[in-house]
């Protein structure tokens, strides 16, 4: 008898599972780029996940210039302007993508996915993307990491982030003069967009900056 109980009770467990288990909707976008999957709308908080250029997802809301997506392993947040549209279902990109939600008139929240020429959604209030500059040990903007923003430089990395670092990450505005020496001198870089890998000169060979 009680083994009979405890298949029965195995059972149930499973079937409640199965309910609560999160089903997956239909894609209605595709990656135009390979793009990092950040925890949340933050453009400075941790990558949980990515994306390779083509790959379907399903967007779940857009805030300024990010959305949140749903993929397989963690969602999370890319940019909006990564997005492209589907075509009978497929990646087209000459399709655009856009976004928007808004309170229907029943007073329920209502989501509107535009393809082909849809006239722009009104974002969310969303501060501007700050100017910055990430570093980061490893390549892809992935291991340890710190920020810095315009006016900010050091003549002289110390600790273990001398000749430590792989890839960089600009935000904004923002552009970064990289050395391989102390004081700004030996071979040097003026980086205005982000690099998932460093040249060979400078990947694990930066002991100075200076943001602008």
């Amino acid at each position: 008898m009680k083994r009979l109980h405890l298949v029965a009770a195995a059972a149930l467990a499973a079937l409640v599972g199965l309910a609560v288990a999160p089903a997956f909707a239909a894609p209605n976008a595709h990656m135009l780029q390979d793009s990092n999957v950040r925890k949340t709308a933050n453009p400075n908080s941790p990558v949980v996940n990515s994306v390779a250029a083509g790959q379907l997802v399903t967007v779940l809301d857009c805030q300024g210039t990010v959305c949140l997506i749903q993929i397989p392993g963690p969602d999370g947040w890319v940019r909006q302007n990564r997005l492209g549209g589907l075509n009978k279902g497929k990646p087209a990109s000459n399709v655009p993508f856009s976004f928007s939600f808004g309170v229907g008139g029943d007073g329920k929240p209502s989501i509107s996915i535009g393809i082909g020429n849809q006239p722009k959604p009104q974002p969310l209030p969303e501060p501007e993307e700050e100017d910055q500059v990430c570093f980061y040990k490893n390549a892809n903007f992935n291991g340890a990491s710190f920020c810095v923003e315009p006016g900010d430089s050091d003549d002289a990395l110390g600790g273990s982030w001398n000749d430590s670092i792989s890839s960089i990450e600009v935000f904004g505005d923002a552009d970064v003069l990289v050395c391989r020496d102390f004081d700004l001198e030996g071979i040097c870089a003026d980086i205005s967009s982000s690099k998932a890998s460093l040249p060979k000169q400078l990947n694990n060979a930066i002991s100075s900056y200076e943001v602008n």
